[in-house]
């Protein structure tokens, strides 16, 4: 139960009294997130270089991947919150399949049997190209890729990655050749931090030892430090493909998931948000972002997050994880049709437009028709069975927009 919203005996807030899980920034931030996504790969996608972080930072940031790593942030909290509050562990991961998988399933048949036949018009001038590959059919693409891990390789790569992100031998020719949807990869983490959350609290690690997590952020945080002061040094402690990135977005999940658990010990303070601004700001010259960051970019965004006025905002959808599943092909397909020579200004907002449309299309005809099962039980499949329609209508009540992704 949270706390009413008065100063402690300190006079000050903490997050647990800010926080309303019926009316938060969470929404917006993350619909941000997804267009900054969007901007940030319209560099490469488009053939512009590297955005201007990364272009600042020599590669080592970069918009795209500081957003994602934001993703992680919020989900950290608002998933290590579901788990706390479900009623068991089965339950949460049914709520996180419904969340992820069925939106997952249907952009890759979107993108095997809607966007590869017109890309293959597009850029051999006949549809077959698409089916007549021997290798990386539109059909394996789906089937290689619809249970999201792959053990084909004893290595980090081999179960993380999406594999293969090619669909017979198309985009050869745009500025990133032959990768269909690159911003499914970090979907498998995602999905094994869920895991991870459901092992927590199966054990009752949420509930009565905290302090695991915090020591799980401190040891990640660690690995981080050791990789951003001596990333050769890691690269020889652990020689596992992907193994940076499982650190880093791990690093940043944990770090929500101990805001949450944590959540009456921390303030919220204008001042502490001013003074993570500045402590970013002063360490991304001098080489430090990256021991500062899992803190005070936490603080930051969490704080924006019960902050900022945008209580009501999704309250018509929440769109960001449409937008980001289908951008990638999006903007490889006007990079196909050369949209990006007409400058960035115009191939990012056709980007921006024709992902959102996709986007309204799969929260309204996939995602949200599937939350409506999220409070299903063995009688309402038995009722649906029977009147798929009025059944589903009577005995599931629509879900408020996925404010809070649980």
């Amino acid at each position: 139960m949270r706390s009413p919203n008065f100063p402690t005996a300190q006079g000050r807030l903490t997050f647990d009294q800010v926080f309303d899980p019926k009316s938060n920034a969470f929404g917006f931030l993350r619909l941000a997130l997804a267009v900054l996504v969007i901007f940030s790969h319209s560099f490469p996608l488009g053939g512009f270089g590297l955005d201007r972080l990364a272009v600042f930072t020599n590669g080592r940031y970069a918009i795209g991947s500081l957003s994602v790593a934001m993703f992680f942030v919020l989900s950290g909290f608002l998933i290590c919150r579901s788990a706390s509050t479900s009623r068991s562990v089965p339950r949460f991961l049914w709520h996180r399949f419904l969340r992820i998988f069925p939106g997952y399933w249907v952009c890759l048949v979107v993108c095997a049997f809607v966007f590869a036949p017109l890309m293959a018009f597009a850029e051999f001038g006949t549809l077959k190209t698409a089916f007549s590959a021997s290798w990386n059919s539109p059909s394996s693409f789906v089937l290689s890729n619809a249970a999201l891990f792959h053990f084909d390789e004893f290595s980090m790569g081999g179960i993380l990655f999406i594999r293969p992100n090619s669909i017979a031998g198309l985009l050869s020719h745009n500025p990133v050749p032959g990768v269909f949807n690159g911003s499914l990869w970090s979907l498998p983490f995602e999905i094994s931090c869920y895991f991870a959350v459901a092992a927590f609290a199966a054990v009752g690690v949420l509930r009565r030892a905290r302090f695991v997590v915090l020591g799980l952020f401190v040891g990640l945080w660690g690995l981080y430090a050791l990789d951003c002061v001596n990333p050769e040094g890691f690269g020889r402690c652990f020689p596992f493909p992907g193994m940076k990135l499982f650190v880093l977005l791990f690093l940043f999940f944990s770090a929500g998931c101990v805001c949450f658990l944590y959540r009456e010990k921390i303030p919220h303070s204008t001042g502490a948000f001013a003074i993570s601004l500045i402590a970013l700001a002063v360490s991304l010259p001098v080489g430090a972002f990256g021991l500062v960051a899992p803190i005070a970019l936490t603080y930051a965004f969490l704080w924006l997050a019960f902050t900022l006025p945008f209580g009501r905002f999704d309250t018509k959808g929440d769109f960001s994880y449409g937008i980001y599943i289908y951008a990638y092909p999006v903007q490889q397909g006007l990079a196909l049709l050369r949209i990006h020579e007409e400058g960035f200004g115009l191939y990012f907002t056709c980007s921006l437009l024709l992902t959102s449309v996709l986007a309204f299309l799969s929260y309204r005809l996939v995602e949200a028709p599937c939350l409506h099962l999220k409070t299903a039980n063995l009688a309402t499949f038995r009722r649906i069975a029977v009147s798929p329609v009025a059944q589903l209508s009577e005995t599931c009540p629509r879900p408020a927009a996925a404010r809070a992704i649980s």
